[in-house]
């Protein structure tokens, strides 16, 4: 009599089938809705048309980044944790060349190469061999510090207003960022459930063993991965450089753990292999919204911290939990 062999793969596949696909997005959208509803309730400033766009605004600049970090998280390198020096840099460079006169499509095109650059390295030490956690905690202490040096720690201005409409104009009255977030969400989630890139990304975060054993390049995928999160903070860098008119080495305190935050309370599995762009979105409205809430109650930095660490340590957990459950 044969006896059946049954591969990790194949045990995989027929959970992910047994699994109701509904579930986490539900989730993940009434948390938004019940967020809402508590912020209409307790706070009536929260729910106001100025304070919307406000939300709107920033809800983008972390998604532009939570979207590029997705692609690190899926592939099974959990986080960069570069993320807020990344931008950091890169406004300050984007302000620079602006104010040396360089113009501005040359000043957007090298800002993006740059971040292009920075995430590659990254996720060439990465594909050596290297741990993600501990690579992108080092590149953002050097971003940062090479930033202070090269700035002494001063302020850098755009000193002229070409690059204006890149921050601050509004087609059909809705920010160049959101339009840029809707965008690039669309693409990046097209990219990763249509594409093989997104098909090799997405079977190297959820078994290695099996990716390799394929012939797929892991070290390639890592230094896509990691160049395509290192381009979202460049692009948010960019566009609050234009619209503030400066950069600065201390810019973005919050946006590594915001955006990170957006992408697990999206649903996106924290060892790889399995996520959704359009749920990173939605967790990029929640944590907007949810810091919104606490600045407008007066709550300190650190009470925001917390909170935005609790609300992921319950996502992560009610998730995983339905994970293991297989529902």
């Amino acid at each position: 009599m044969t006896e059946r062999v049954v591969r990790p793969d194949a045990v995989e596949a027929e959970v992910a089938r047994s699994r109701s696909p509904w579930r986490v997005p539900v989730i993940v959208v009434a948390s938004v809705v019940v967020l809402l509803a508590i912020g209409w309730l307790t706070t009536p400033n929260f729910v106001t048309v100025d304070n919307a766009l406000i939300i709107v605004r920033s809800a983008s600049i972390i998604g532009i980044v939570a979207v590029g970090v997705t692609f690190v998280t899926v592939s099974g390198n959990f986080f960069s944790l570069s993320l807020g020096e990344t931008a950091s840099f890169c406004a300050i460079a984007f302000a620079f060349m602006i104010s040396e006169g360089w113009g501005v499509p040359a000043a957007v095109v090298l800002t993006l190469a740059l971040a292009l650059a920075l995430g590659a390295l990254q996720g060439l030490v990465v594909a050596a061999g290297a741990n993600p956690i501990i690579t992108t905690l080092g590149a953002g202490a050097a971003l940062f510090g090479l930033a202070a040096v090269l700035t002494d720690n001063k302020t850098v201005r755009t000193g002229s207003d070409v690059a204006d409409w890149i921050g601050r104009g509004r087609p059909f009255g809705v920010p160049n960022q959101t339009w840029a977030f809707i965008i690039l969400t669309l693409v990046a989630a097209l990219v990763l459930t249509k594409t093989p890139f997104g098909r090799r990304l997405t079977l190297v975060g959820s078994n290695a063993a099996a990716a390799t054993a394929t012939g797929l390049r892991r070290g390639t995928i890592a230094i896509a991965a990691f160049a395509l999160a290192s381009l979202g903070a460049g692009l948010a860098g960019m566009f609050t450089a234009a619209q503030v008119k400066q950069g600065i080495t201390e810019q973005f305190p919050e946006l590594t753990i915001n955006a990170i935050a957006a992408v697990l309370v999206g649903g996106t599995a924290i060892f790889g292999g399995e996520g959704s762009m359009l749920r990173t979105a939605l967790g990029a409205v929640f944590i907007a919204g949810l810091d919104n809430l606490l600045v407008i109650r007066g709550y300190s930095f650190g009470v925001r911290v917390t909170v935005t660490g609790l609300a992921v340590l319950v996502g992560v957990s009610l998730f995983t939990v339905l994970r293991r459950r297989g529902v």
